[in-house]
């Protein structure tokens, strides 16, 4: 089977392997398709990665072949996709099912092999199974949409009615700002939503009455902007992960408004002290958030399942480049240039696509 190894930093090859036997809880899966996350640019080419070789890769669906003797809740060629996080089922987090925060875990694509590969061993408690109704590349994206779903679960969006007069911003239109949005769209009456990002083609993707648009790209269009707009919205996203815009966040809130901190942020962060004192004043409440719920009462997957279902959120439509295993390293290496602003490189999802039979 083909699989993209990383071998060392800046450094991924497309190399035959065996396909990989597996053990009595696991199954087989035939990988039909694999998103690129952002995460995967700079475990790739900004020495993120735990190990070398790795197989990154962590969103992903595709078709059972093979199941171990003590699978019994999966048949072979269903549909399933994985949610990738390995739970050490011993933590106090555990214990009570929280597993987004376990203490001990592991995850395929970081600190296990993931699926920038034909085939992957995949624990069958991993596993989701999906119906055929649904698009195949979207089930793939169903673990970037669950980050979503949590997100706004986080802020308790979802049971409030208390929505229609707030004022949203959001920072960042990448894959998870772009799918944030059309959920916010198609599931609540705001009166408007602020859209910020430096990319002006990435706001094209979604045309509301309720959205106001607003290109940044520079320091000094943030300052202005900043200027006219501190103190303005109720409810801020940080989406984007660029350190700055974590600050400017807090900036933009009123008082006893709301931040959530959804995005993998790209380098440190210094708060300056008038922003803390910001923060005290203003009494604003700030949520970080990571991943996403899985097999308990707050289920993330179950949840965006049913968004896809019900076509309120279809991830495949933001997916720019569609590309084979092989273009893998040359593309992930022009992401990471775009990210550290060497050049200038208009795309908001890769997905490598393997089988679509």
């Amino acid at each position: 089977m083909k699989v993209a190894s990383l071998n060392s930093n800046k450094l991924i090859e497309i190399l035959e392997k065996k396909i990989p036997s597996i053990l009595d809880d696991e199954c087989l899966i035939k990988v039909h398709s694999c998103g690129v996350c952002s995460s995967d640019i700079y475990r790739g080419f900004d020495e993120g990665a735990y190990f070398y070789p790795l197989i990154m890769g962590h969103e992903f669906s595709g078709k059972i072949i093979k199941k171990g003797s003590s699978v019994n809740d999966f048949n072979i060629s269903d549909n399933v996709c994985v949610f990738p996080l390995l739970p050490c089922f011993e933590c106090d987090s555990c214990k009570t099912k929280d597993y987004v925060t376990c203490t001990n875990y592991k995850y395929y694509g970081s600190r296990n092999d993931g699926a920038f590969s034909e085939y992957i061993a995949v624990k069958s408690w991993n596993l989701i199974k999906i119906d055929e109704s649904i698009n195949m590349y979207d089930a793939s994206f169903l673990e970037p949409l669950s980050v979503v779903v949590h997100g706004l679960k986080k802020l308790n969006l979802f049971n409030r009615n208390d929505l229609s007069n707030k004022k949203i911003c959001l920072i960042g239109s990448g894959f998870l700002g772009l799918m944030m949005v059309e959920i916010l769209i198609n599931s609540f009456d705001f009166n408007e939503i602020t859209l910020v990002d430096r990319n002006s083609f990435k706001l094209d993707y979604l045309d509301n009455k309720s959205l106001v648009k607003v290109v940044l790209d520079t320091d000094q269009e943030w300052n202005n902007y900043l200027k006219n707009n501190k103190n303005s919205f109720d409810i801020v996203f940080e989406m984007s992960g660029f350190n700055k815009n974590f600050v400017r966040s807090i900036e933009l809130t009123k008082p006893k408004a709301e931040v959530l901190w959804l995005g993998n942020i790209n380098d440190d962060l210094t708060i300056p002290k008038n922003t803390v004192s910001s923060i005290l004043r203003k009494e604003i409440n700030i949520i970080g958030t990571w991943n996403s719920n899985f097999k308990n009462d707050k289920d993330d997957w179950i949840y965006s399942l049913d968004l896809i279902k019900n076509k309120i959120v279809l991830p495949k439509k933001y997916v720019t480049n569609f590309i084979n295993i092989e273009d893998l390293p040359k593309s992930i290496e022009m992401m990471f240039f775009h990210k550290i602003g060497k050049i200038r490189h208009n795309f908001i999802k890769y997905c490598v696509k393997f089988n679509e039979d």
